[in-house]
């Protein structure tokens, strides 16, 4: 069995928040490591006022300090699940930092607080980072119940690349999931090269040894594929959902709507997306 290695954002201390239970639950079902990283978001914005600057840096190195003093608490947290993984503290744009320690990590794993936003979706630092760190990211909305992650995951597949980067993805969760449910969307981008190798998606879930049952999804209008992915994921009782992240531009999904930015601003289930 291949290693994998699995890197959770954290911008607050709280370990019981649902991020971190969903980090962990990932990292048990697929014998992952799991390494946290506390970002104490020192932005450039912070120097646009000199006088305001020594506050910022002195807040900033007190979070650092707070914030290393758990590293004792994170690895108990994992020994108690049989995990492993460290506790790694920085400071900086969260974006970049976050994006450039993703490098080294199969996945990533981040919260997106459904109450606040410091951005228009499709431009906060959750969605920054799913385009910045090239790695698939497991969204984790701060509502989302996490009782259990992979055992039933529903599939939103529209034929595009970034659908067929989020199924690669997912394919070590697709395996050992009890339950797999895609909804085909694929017509809408039916005059596109097709991503994946012909015969196509029930072959190549075949292939892979996942066993998946596909729907038709037909929502009509574009815009209503959000809610229908939505409603089918709380009817399936799933704890995941699989989708291409922004196949069209975030502008055009802010002006336009779209499925992405309606999961990222409704959704109560964890996501994992790739872009």
């Amino acid at each position: 069995m291949s290693a994998i290695d699995l890197l959770l954002h954290l911008d607050h201390l709280d370990l019981g928040a649902a991020a971190p239970r969903a980090a962990m639950a990932l990292a048990q079902r697929l014998h992952a490591r799991l390494d946290a990283l506390y970002v104490a978001d020192l932005p450039a914005t912070a120097f646009s006022l000199p006088e305001a600057v020594p506050v910022q840096l002195e807040e900033t190195q007190r979070r650092v300090a707070e914030a290393q003093t758990r590293d004792g608490h994170w690895r108990e947290t994992l020994a108690a699940r049989s995990l492993a993984g460290r506790w790694r503290v920085t400071q900086g744009d969260t974006v970049q930092a976050v994006s450039q320690a993703a490098s080294g990590y199969d996945m990533l794993v981040m919260e997106r607080s459904q109450k606040r936003s410091d951005a228009p979706v499709g431009f906060g630092s959750v969605s920054r980072c799913v385009f910045a760190s090239g790695r698939p990211v497991l969204v984790v909305p701060d509502t989302a119940p996490v009782p259990t992650l992979g055992a039933s995951v529903l599939v939103a597949w529209n034929g595009s690349r970034e659908s067929a980067l989020a199924l690669a993805a997912a394919v070590p969760l697709l395996q050992k999931a009890d339950d797999v449910r895609v909804l085909d969307g694929s017509e809408m981008n039916a005059d596109m090269l097709p991503v994946l190798p012909p015969p196509g998606l029930a072959d190549w879930l075949q292939r892979h040894g996942i066993h998946a049952r596909i729907d038709t999804l037909d929502a009509g209008p574009s815009h209503a594929a959000g809610p229908a992915v939505l409603d089918a994921a709380h009817a399936q009782g799933a704890d995941l959902i699989v989708m291409g992240a922004w196949s069209r531009s975030r502008l055009a999904q802010m002006v336009l709507g779209g499925t992405t930015r309606h999961l990222f601003m409704h959704g109560d289930v964890p996501m994992l997306v790739a872009h």
